[in-house]
């Protein structure tokens, strides 16, 4: 591919163009917005249910906090941008298929753009998030912020970046903090003794998706290895798609528990056992046979992640309804 031809033709003019281009490729508002709507909702209606808390409520409390966590993921994509932009710029121009069309990698977005983007919403988090007096969701709220830029300085070690395992282990729980900060705010609107230790199975059930997610997008068949570091050349092709089978047998066990102890029924352990046994599946179906097609997991750990939260949102909600 001619990247110097490409870079011409298609960078926008504009600095919002660009920007606009950006979010559209690497952040699409409807669907990332969507996803943490529905994170957020699982969280907040399951906790009512095992709180016994009904009719469920959605809060303005709770608009904020779905603004909170939509702001939170577009800043740790950012940050992962800025500060895998090297890396990234040199896998796309070697041909790697996963980042040669990357907007940093064509020209269409430049790196200054992005640290822009980062600034708007670093404030915007602030803005949103200030409050006088003292708040669970604050505590939270600063801890998530001073840790997610923390993982922007890869914690002060940089050569963390090269070793998957140890980035997997301190980057991912950063969205179980978020999490934290969903149940601080819920503390806040309904009360502290409304927690209790439930939330554990459940903080964590939400978390090994995203865990799911992560390693199954970094798997490959064994002829389309690069240089790109991937769970499957670090651990190999035999090992590596027991890390997202793992993940989500973990999460599906952990929200039948959950479902089980809130009442929510039966339609959803149902779904979220059945959708898990078909993601553990075609994991196991790429250690009989790594062939490309098998490899592409990240599709059924997005599914999985989806019908998670989504179906456990709308569970909790029906039963705090009926209730």
């Amino acid at each position: 591919m001619n990247i110097e031809h490409h870079v011409t033709r298609n960078v926008p003019r504009s600095r919002a163009s660009r920007i606009a281009t950006y979010l559209t490729r690497m952040f699409p508002p409807q669907v990332m917005v969507t996803f943490a709507a529905c994170h957020f909702l699982a969280v907040w209606f399951a906790l009512q249910a095992l709180g016994d808390l009904a009719p469920v409520q959605l809060t303005w409390a709770a608009l904020r906090g779905i603004g909170t966590v939509a702001l939170f993921l577009l800043l740790m994509r950012i940050y992962d941008e800025l500060k895998d932009a090297d890396t990234d710029i040199r896998l796309g121009r070697g041909g790697d298929p996963w980042y040669r069309d990357r907007p940093l990698v064509t020209g269409a977005v430049r790196l200054e753009d992005v640290k822009l983007l980062r600034w708007v919403v670093t404030a915007s988090l602030v803005v949103i998030n200030l409050r006088t007096g003292f708040a669970w969701s604050s505590v939270a709220f600063w801890v998530v912020l001073a840790v997610t830029w923390l993982s922007f300085k890869w914690f002060f070690w940089p050569p963390m970046s090269e070793r998957l395992l140890v980035a997997l282990a301190t980057h991912n729980p950063i969205s179980l903090l978020l999490d934290l900060y969903i149940v601080g705010l819920f503390a806040d609107t309904f009360g502290a003794e409304r927690v209790n230790a439930s939330a554990f199975p459940l903080l964590v059930g939400l978390w090994l998706p995203i865990a799911a997610w992560e390693t199954s997008r970094k798997i490959r068949a064994p002829e389309d290895e690069t240089s790109y570091r991937t769970y499957s050349r670090e651990l190999g092709w035999k090992i590596a798609p027991f890390l997202p089978a793992s993940f989500v047998a973990g999460s599906a066990g952990l929200l039948l528990y959950v479902a089980r102890i809130a009442g929510l029924g039966v339609v959803f352990p149902i779904v979220i056992a059945a959708v898990g046994a078909v993601v553990v599946f075609r994991c196991l179906l790429y250690r009989m046979a790594p062939t490309r097609q098998h490899a592409n997991l990240k599709p059924w750990a997005i599914l999985y992640t989806t019908v998670a939260n989504a179906g456990l949102a709308a569970a909790a909600a029906h039963a705090g309804m009926a209730g």
